[in-house]
């Protein structure tokens, strides 16, 4: 697989080289990717998605900004970069993990965070490592609708077609009948998965294990899938057991196409939104402290903006509702996250007030809280307050506070502590 062009969220006129730009925004806007990758008469754009893109022999990887001790530059030595793109993935992968969008756990292995290719082979390792862990346990089997002609009379006689093809030979039956083979759905999605795996990667220990697998599977009759066929393949009770691969097996056809002359995967879609993953981490994190937080949490609370209105299309919802006390003492507190700069009123957005304001307004809250992710080493550089009357400032209170996530790995116990303490000392919880 080619080197990735390693990127940053929101970089502009981003040059590449042997590509055709028209086929590359033509494919992106095929996907409905072009919010993520935006192709402009001076280069490249990135947007807040982050993750890798693949289109034919251009590779792309997005790297966040807000999440790392040290920002990623091409002007660092080799080494340097390669420890900040590993310090990058490490707590993105986390956060994947940790708002259960992807059922993995951070590699630890420096070799495979500093490949060539470092998201796909992480990834990669999470599917070959639980697929082969399962198959050491249990081989999938599940009942399999067969028809065939047979010397001897199983399941049930189909006469239309027995008389088309025995009617000269009545020793012969042709049946239909149910199997309870290896020869099913999954384990055909299984092989097929990993001979395209095995195909794009580049690390030994994913194409050892993956060729391990398709030897496995040597019986079982390759066929090429797509999203839809993907799609309705459901477990069955026994085959539980393979709920982690089978989750990572479809992401990988749902988010790519197939080069059918070789059996690999040829244009990779492996993105997120970071505004939303921060919004959901920040959810995760104090629904797992809830008790020590003392308030009641409620995500993407909703409601019309317009009485008697039907449309769905114009609901307003609320990132993260906080409940405090009860009875005559209840607070609300709308807490809106925005993952993006701010450190001074520069970065101030108008828009995010009067969201935020309207917000208040609808779901009977008094108090609102704009969280940014922290910028650099400093925090915003003065406290803000809205320019209104004393006396509407006394009944509405709009905090603009930032939370640290940089960390050289977040998923550390002390660091989710820190958070955990940011997250009481924004909210005010002693």
């Amino acid at each position: 697989m080619a080197e990735p062009i390693v990127v940053k969220e929101y970089s502009k006129n981003i040059k590449i080289k042997d590509c055709d730009l028209g086929k590359l925004h033509h494919y992106l806007e095929c996907q409905h990717l072009d919010s993520a990758l935006k192709v402009t008469p001076s280069g490249i754009e990135t947007t807040s998605w982050v993750g890798v893109i693949k289109y034919k022999n251009t590779h792309f990887q997005i790297l966040p900004k807000l999440i790392y001790t040290k920002e990623y530059n091409e002007d660092y030595d080799e080494k340097t970069k390669e420890e900040t793109k590993s310090n990058i993935l490490k707590n993105l992968i986390f956060m994947l993990s940790y708002t259960k969008k992807l059922d993995i756990k951070t590699s630890n292995d420096a070799k495979l965070l500093t490949s060539k290719n470092p998201f796909i082979e992480i990834l990669i390792r999470e599917y070959t490592k639980s697929l082969f862990e399962c198959l050491k346990r249990l081989t999938p089997k599940k009942y399999v609708r067969e028809e065939d002609n047979l010397n001897y009379l199983k399941g049930k006689i189909k006469f239309t077609e027995n008389i088309r093809y025995n009617s000269s030979n009545q020793a012969k039956f042709y049946c239909e009948y149910d199997e309870f083979s290896e020869n099913n759905i999954l384990n055909q999605l299984f092989l097929f998965v990993s001979t395209c795996l095995y195909n794009i990667s580049n690390d030994s220990y994913n194409k050892k294990t993956l060729k391990f697998i398709m030897n496995y599977y040597s019986d079982i009759k390759l066929i090429r899938f797509n999203r839809f066929k993907a799609e309705k393949i459901r477990l069955s009770r026994n085959q539980e057991l393979f709920e982690k691969p089978f989750k990572l097996a479809k992401m990988f056809v749902e988010k790519t196409s197939v080069d059918l002359s070789k059996n690999k995967f040829e244009n990779i879609t492996l993105i997120w939104d970071m505004n939303k993953l921060f919004e959901e981490f920040v959810f995760e994190i104090m629904k797992k402290f809830e008790g020590e937080l003392g308030c009641k949490l409620v995500a993407q609370k909703g409601r019309r903006l317009l009485k008697n209105d039907t449309s769905k299309k114009r609901n307003t919802f609320v990132d993260i509702m906080v409940e405090k006390g009860d009875g005559d003492e209840l607070e609300r507190i709308v807490l809106d996250t925005k993952y993006k700069k701010f450190v001074s009123s520069d970065d101030f957005s108008n828009t995010d007030v009067f969201q935020v304001s309207t917000y208040c307004l609808l779901h009977n809250a008094y108090h609102a809280i704009l969280l940014y992710p922290k910028y650099g080493t400093n925090g915003p550089d003065r406290d803000f307050e809205l320019n209104i009357d004393e006396e509407i400032k006394e009944k509405y209170q709009i905090d603009f506070k930032t939370i640290n996530l940089q960390y050289d790995y977040i998923g550390k116990k002390e660091n989710l502590e820190s958070i955990k303490e940011d997250i009481k000392r924004i909210l005010n919880v002693t």
